[in-house]
Formats: structure tokens, sequence, C-alpha cells
């Protein structure tokens, strides 16, 4: 296993959990399961900790695939930037959850939820929602890396042709 394969391993952990965790959590408000929030706050906190390994993993695995046939640096490079928001927006998102979960451990149920308790469940809905777009965002920059055909013209336009001629549509003639 090399750096790019255990980056793609670790990658798909935080984008599929930030969309389970958000629906169980939504449903523990509708349903007012004390259980299922808190599986949902301990889901988004394995997330953001998953968060971590997987931007430290990004630059060892750019190492192995920037000299490959048809990939652009630019897309690495805006995969880059972007993995860098969604990381910092998942260990947001993971502080609030454990915020929410001690909060939950304190007793504070029943019909006179005070304000920081509401409060504090809203910014974790808030923070997931975002993060869930921001790592969305991220993993399709990161497969236009080595996808061509999910590449936008646009990229293929301004991606590359000054960077890697010839390879603009992932294509190489082999001398």
């Amino acid at each position: 296993m090399n750096a790019a394969h255990l980056h793609l391993l670790l990658t798909h952990l935080p984008i599929v959990a930030v969309p389970v965790a958000l629906v169980f959590l939504l449903h523990s408000f509708r349903s007012g399961s004390v259980a299922t929030r808190r599986f949902a706050f301990v889901v988004l906190m394995v997330s953001a900790l998953s968060a971590v390994p997987v931007y430290l993993t990004g630059e060892p695995a750019e190492e192995v695939v920037e000299h490959l046939p048809g990939v652009l640096e630019s897309l690495i490079e805006k995969h880059e930037e972007a993995g860098e928001v969604a990381m910092v927006l998942s260990v947001i998102t993971g502080v609030l959850a454990l915020i929410g979960l001690l909060l939950d451990r304190t007793g504070s149920e029943g019909a006179a939820l005070n304000r920081r308790v509401r409060l504090s469940r809203y910014a974790v809905v808030f923070s997931t929602v975002l993060t869930m777009g921001a790592l969305a965002y991220t993993g399709n920059l990161g497969g236009q890396i080595r996808h061509t055909e999910i590449r936008s013209e646009a990229a293929l336009v301004t991606g590359g042709a000054e960077e890697h001629p010839g390879e603009q549509t992932g294509n190489r003639d082999d001398d």
C-alpha cells in the first residue's frame, strides 16, 4: 500500500460519516432520542479525528501521483486548499459535538431545556451542514485528479495547458 492508497482509504470515512451523523442528529431532534443524538455526536467526533490523518496523508499522496500522465498540478492544489478548509471545519464540528455531548450528560433534558443547550445543538447542525458541503467539494476535486471523465471543461481549459502541454485531456503521446 502506498501513500495515495492510504489517503484514498482514509478519505471515505469523513465523507460518509458526516452525512450519516446529520441524519441521525436530525432524527434525534424529531424523536427526542437522547441515545440517537449522542450517537450522532460521537460519529461527528470520530469523523473529526479521522479528518486530520486524511489531510496529513495528502502531501505524500501528491508525491505518488503528481508525475502521472493526465494529472494536473492545478487540480492537486485546489484539492489541497479545499482539504485544509474541510479538515478545519471537521475539527470545529467535532469540538461542537463534544460540547453537545457534554451538555447532554449534564442532565439538561426536559421541559426546561436551557438556551445554551439549544444553541449548541443548532451550532452542531449548522457546522455539520457546512462540513458536509466542504467534504463533498473536496472529494469531488480529489476525484478529478485521476478521473478525467468527471472533470469539467473549465478545469481542462484553465487547469493545465501551461503546466503539462498535451496532457490537458488526460492523454499522453508516447514517443
